[in-house]
This record gives C-alpha cells, structure tokens and sequence, in this order.
C-alpha cells in the first residue's frame, strides 16, 4: 500500500500500463480521448460504484451540485477540461492535479482506493528497549559517607612549579602553545588575490547552463506555449455542438431552438461520428469500424464508439458477424432504406 502520493500516482499509472499491454482495459481507454474519457466515466457509473468514488466523481465533474443527477453533470461536462488526464495518461505531464490522480484510479480500478495518508503508529517500550533509567530513581548501591566524592586536591593536585618557575601567562611574550598550530598566521599579503567564490559561482553557473542549455530551453518554450493556450481559453469563448439526426453540428452555446441536447464541442465527434443510413454501402471488411445500438428493437449503426448521442447512458456496442447479416443483410434491404428514406432528404 502506497504511504505518499506520489507512490500513489506511480501506481495508478503502471496499472494503467500494465493492463493495456494486457489487453484488459475497455475500447475507450486504449484511446484516451477528452470525449472518450468522459463516456468511460459514465460507464463506470453504471457499473455501481461505492459511494467513496461517487463521491470523487462528483468533487470533480459538479461540485457544486449544480446537474439534477451526476450522469447530467458528466454528460455536459466540456471534453476539454478532461486533457489534463489525458496528458497524465499519455505521460506528457509528471504533476496532475489530485482529483485526476483518483479519477484515473476508479476508471482502472486500482485497489485499495481512494488514497489515505497514513501515520506511522507512536513507539511503545518493548522488552528489547527498556526505557532509560533515572539516576535520581536508582542511586547507586555504594554509601557516600564509605566512599566520598573525590576532592578537588585529588582531581587537581597543586603545582609543584616553584617560585622560580611561575605559572605561563597569555601575553606577547608568552604565546599560547597552541595558536600557531591551530590558528597559523595568514599569509595574505596586500598583492594576494581575493577570494575566489563568487568567480566558482559563476563558473558553476555557466557549466550547469550549457550542459542542460536544451533542457531549460525546451522548458521556456513549454511554459511560454502553455501560456499562450490558457489566454486563448480565457479569450475565445467556447463552442458546443449538437445532434441532427444523423451528425454532429457545430452551434452557438446559447442556442435554444435544438431539438437535441446542446453539448460541449468534440471536434473528434464533429468530424468522425455519423449515423450509417446507407446500409446497403457496407459490407463483411467493415465489420471493424461499426458499432450499433438496440434501444426499443430498433437497430442503428454508427461510424465511431461511444454512446448513443440521443440516449447518452446507453453505450455503443462493436457490430459481429451475426449482427451485420441479420440487421445490415441484403434481406432488409428494402426494409431499411424505406426506414431511413425520410432522414436521406434531410
């Protein structure tokens, strides 16, 4: 179990690794999209998680519990704030925000979680380690009147120096013994050179800039890029997108006259997410890149993974063999393109 965080975040990441390479993990996490994580999290969701996780879902997509329920919450959610995870995912960034951390560890279902600093219990007295005893609580067996202390004569006996010989004072004529061994004399003359620490400095200075000259480069110029995208995120208003029936289109924010639910723009759904209404275009070499939805009976085919984008709590499903030739076969053909005849003119 992880003691700090940062073994935390190591974990989850190599977990992550792990289980890919493994073949373990869903369609949408193998690819790491904004949009694809964030109908992962609505998978997850319906899954039954415990309320420890809903509770971070919910701190980290409507924390302020603005959404009637917390699938609303996730469903509006703007994919691009969803890139800070991504990036941890992809290792472009080595300092995610706490919530990303944990959020990644419910969608890879890293046990135990979530994480918990934990102390170190206080140390007790073991037998090994008896507690220090106190002089004054054990005083030695020995009688101070049999054995007296020793007397300062003892410790120090009188000189025997005589009249003749008094004893050394500190002086100029009597230096201590131990000055010049100790303290040599400076040898610095008025033409001797001054110190030469700051010059050191400034030569470490100039060795640690040229040997990471590219590294802190790369740095300044990463620094300067990210603050270039927070001004336009802060400047250029975001744009949201909605259902027509068959794609995605791009529309203001504040469009009320929809028909459909107005959600964040998804430029990778924008361009590659549409509605098959020509069946009789497919065929068996396509079976990889369609995915389908039975809701009421009724069978649709789409052109890329996720969710339905009228029922977003109902997940797209990869098409099989049997499902194309009883749904997409020649044999409702005329079925389908009768079914899907009024949308052809739209």
């Amino acid at each position: 179990m992880p003691t700090t965080f940062a073994q935390f975040k190591e974990e989850v990441l190599a977990l992550y690794e792990a289980k890919k390479i493994r073949h373990e993990l869903d369609d949408l996490m193998v690819n790491p999209s904004p949009a694809n994580l964030r109908d992962y999290c609505l998978v997850r969701l319906s899954e039954g998680l415990p309320q420890t996780d809903i509770d971070i879902l919910q701190k980290f997509f409507d924390p302020q519990k603005k959404e009637k329920s917390l699938e609303d919450a996730i469903s509006k959610y703007n994919t691009g704030s969803l890139k800070a995870l991504q990036k941890f995912i992809l290792s472009i960034t080595q300092n995610p925000g706490n919530r990303v951390v944990k959020l990644l560890a419910i969608l890879v279902d890293y046990k135990p979680r979530p994480f918990q600093i934990s102390y170190n219990p206080p140390q007790t007295d073991r037998p090994d380690n008896p507690p220090p005893t106190d002089e004054k609580d054990n005083p030695p067996s020995t009688d101070e009147k049999d054995n007296p202390p020793p007397t300062d004569e003892k410790d120090n006996p009188p000189s025997t120096d005589g009249p003749d010989d008094p004893p050394p004072t500190d002086g100029p004529d009597n230096p201590p013994p131990t000055d010049e061994k100790d303290n040599p004399p400076s040898t610095d003359g008025p033409d001797d050179p001054p110190p030469t620490d700051e010059k050191d400095k400034v030569s470490q200075l100039r060795y640690f800039y040229k040997k990471n000259k590219i590294a802190i480069r790369f740095s300044a110029a990463t620094s300067l890029i990210v603050v270039i995208f927070i001004i336009i995120g802060i400047i250029t208003p975001s744009d949201c997108m909605c259902w027509n029936g068959e794609r995605y289109i791009q529309i203001d924010c504040q469009n009320k006259t929809q028909r459909y639910q107005v959600i964040g723009l998804d430029k990778e759904k924008l361009e590659h997410f549409r509605k098959i209404t020509r069946l009789d275009t497919l065929g068996l070499k396509d079976l990889g890149n369609i995915w389908y939805s039975k809701i009421d009976n009724e069978i649709e085919f789409f052109t890329a993974p996720g969710f339905h984008p009228v029922q977003p709590r109902r997940s797209l499903k990869a098409t099989t063999k049997y499902i194309f030739e009883t749904y997409a076969g020649k044999k409702i053909e005329n079925n389908q393109n009768k079914q899907y005849g009024i949308m052809q003119k739209q």
